[in-house]
């Protein structure tokens, strides 16, 4: 085994590994998953009226401009699916493959980062268990910014990592590493913004004021924060500003002049900054909120971060050369980790920038294990524990209360179970390696059976299958509207764009005229609009008063008049109910 590890470590093939279980890891879902609500179907949404318009500048989701997040993944989306299945045939996986690609950047970035600081054996594990983790490998499957994101921001701190080693007399390679992090930076903020730029910062400033408060002499403590800082002047090499100013500025500017001005100030007013002083959305977190999900986020490689970050600390009492290795890691992952546990809104992905040192710790448990004291090997077997068994429980409530397949996820426990005993029992023993492996591939097989087969075959996804029934029993005409009180982004997706999404009060108003005493019909608006196809959501049907009167009397009418109906029902995980949706295609049918 220990042969076939050192064979892998080798050169470009460690990084190659990690890329490679990334790819695995994250395509695990790309075909099988519908699309998802809301935010994936958004973004998909967005990139597909980009191809449709040719609009390369502006945002927009149906008629509304969308000035949330720069423009950088609409971008390679549009590239993806125009090199794939084109923007008419709607498959959500040509959307996801910019996410798949950034995870796969960011598991090669870790492998680089740990194998620089601690050997090529190092690179090899952080980056393959980086790659088959939980959180890396779902957002690998979600047409958003996140994972791209990582890669980007990984990428950007290796460049930072690279610059600190180089010589201080080798100015060539202090640059040319400045102007990859300066790239990498303007990649980021194309994607999402300021958290590539802070993860830099932050990680440069830590790292910075530690090794001058160890170097602080008699001159005090800024004269040794500004020799401590000298590594970082060739950033102010030109042409790097020049180059992250090309990458971001073209775009902006055209958008601000496209928006007259509203981006940035719907982006900066409306969006980033509610984030920052409540829970936006609904995403409040206590402090510690990501802490308290690591077992989950990391799994599974959560077994060896207690003892990674011993070996830190045994390095940091030691001194020499490994001290640096555990200042880089921590100065990369722990204050970025702070600043998001204090962020009032918070959603699980948000720390994700800091996995790749995270990782990076990991790997140097699994190196140390041997040396590891009986506590930290506990209390990394506790998270373990912690991860398999919630992660176990999810699938099961997921298949039982969403009429999923219990034969499918008796298999996937089954498997499941046998790699966590087999990690356990080679952590037990001491034998770190073959505890990696089955990590390793216990992240796999989560992927595989939890976002490859148990999720899809649940009743999760509505918005899919009404747009499978509307294109089995042609429940849309041609170039007709599409009238929708069911307002989920994956139903806008699902059939195409062109929706118009409204509540049934509102189609009662403009569809309804008394005709007589007490009767309702369809009203001369409704009849001169001409075929399209209603689609009715029924859980938000008005229950009581003259509103669900009349709500049940249109609903009965379009149904009345349609010439072809279908029905689906399924549950709405966004608001967290039930919903039966009914499909209506008025007008004449051929």
């Amino acid at each position: 085994m220990m042969q076939l590890i050192q064979a892998l470590s080798k050169g470009w093939r460690a990084w190659a590994v990690a890329g490679a279980l990334a790819a695995l890891a994250g395509l695990a879902g790309v075909f099988a998953l519908p699309v998802l609500d809301r935010d994936e179907a958004r973004y998909a949404q967005a990139t597909a009226q980009m191809l449709q318009s040719g609009d390369f500048v502006r945002i927009t989701f149906l008629d509304e401009d969308r000035n949330k997040k720069p423009v950088g993944i609409h971008w390679m989306q549009s590239a993806a699916v125009a090199m794939t299945t084109g923007e008419a045939a709607r498959e959500i996986w040509a959307y996801r493959l910019p996410s798949v690609l950034g995870a796969v950047l960011a598991a090669i970035a870790a492998s680089l980062m740990a194998g620089r600081l601690l050997g090529a054996r190092a690179g090899l594990y952080a980056g393959s268990l980086f790659g088959v983790s939980v959180l890396l490998g779902a957002e690998a499957g979600i047409a958003k910014t996140d994972a791209m994101l990582a890669g980007a921001t990984a990428f950007a701190l290796y460049a930072l990592l690279r610059l600190r080693q180089a010589p201080a007399d080798d100015r060539r390679a202090r640059r040319t590493w400045a102007l990859w992090l300066w790239g990498f930076a303007g990649l980021g903020i194309l994607i999402k913004g300021p958290v590539t730029p802070m993860a830099i910062g932050l990680g440069a400033l830590a790292l910075t004021a530690w090794e001058a408060h160890g170097a602080r002499g008699e001159g005090g403590y800024w004269p040794a924060f500004r020799r401590a800082a000298a590594w970082l002047r060739p950033l102010a090499f030109w042409p790097g500003p020049v180059l992250a100013a090309l990458i971001v500025l073209p775009w902006l500017i055209s958008v601000q002049i496209a928006t007259d001005g509203a981006f940035l100030r719907e982006a900066l007013g409306d969006d980033l900054g509610p984030k920052m002083v409540s829970g936006d959305e609904g995403h409040w977190g206590p402090p510690g909120y990501h802490l308290l999900a690591l077992p989950l986020t990391l799994f599974p490689a959560a077994l060896f971060l207690p003892a990674g970050i011993a070996a830190a600390a045994r390095a940091l009492k030691a001194g020499g050369g490994e001290a640096l290795a555990a200042r880089v890691l921590i100065a990369f992952s722990l204050p970025l980790w702070i600043v998001f546990e204090l962020l009032p809104t918070k959603l699980p992905h948000y720390v994700l920038a800091a996995f790749p040192a995270i990782l990076g710790l990991c790997a140097w448990g699994v190196l140390e294990w041997g040396r590891t004291r009986a506590r930290w090997k506990g209390l990394g077997v506790v998270l373990s524990l912690i991860g398999a068994a919630v992660w176990s429980g999810a699938f099961a409530y997921l298949t039982l209360s969403h009429e999923g397949s219990a034969a499918l996820l008796t298999g996937a426990l089954i498997a499941m179970g046998a790699l966590f005993v087999l990690k356990m029992a080679a952590a037990l023993r001491g034998h770190a390696a073959g505890a990696l492996i089955a990590a390793v591939a216990l992240g796999l097989v989560w992927h595989g059976a939890g976002r490859g087969v148990i999720a899809p075959a649940t009743n999760l996804s509505p918005a899919h299958e009404a747009a499978r029934l509307a294109a089995a029993q042609d429940l849309r005409p041609a170039g007709a509207p599409v009238i929708s009180t069911y307002t989920e982004p994956s139903l806008v997706f699902g059939l195409g764009g062109a929706v118009r999404l409204s509540d049934i009060e509102a189609l009662a108003r403009d569809w309804l005229a008394p005709a007589g005493d007490v009767e309702l019909t369809l009203s001369p608006a409704f009849l001169a609009q001409g075929p399209a196809l209603v689609v009715i959501d029924h859980s938000r049907l008005p229950r009581e008063g003259r509103a669900a009167a009349e709500a049940e009397a249109l609903a009965a009418l379009v149904d009345a008049a349609a010439c072809r109906s279908g029905e689906v029902t399924g549950y709405n995980y966004s608001r967290g109910r039930a919903v039966r949706l009914t499909l209506h295609r008025t007008g004449p049918c051929d």
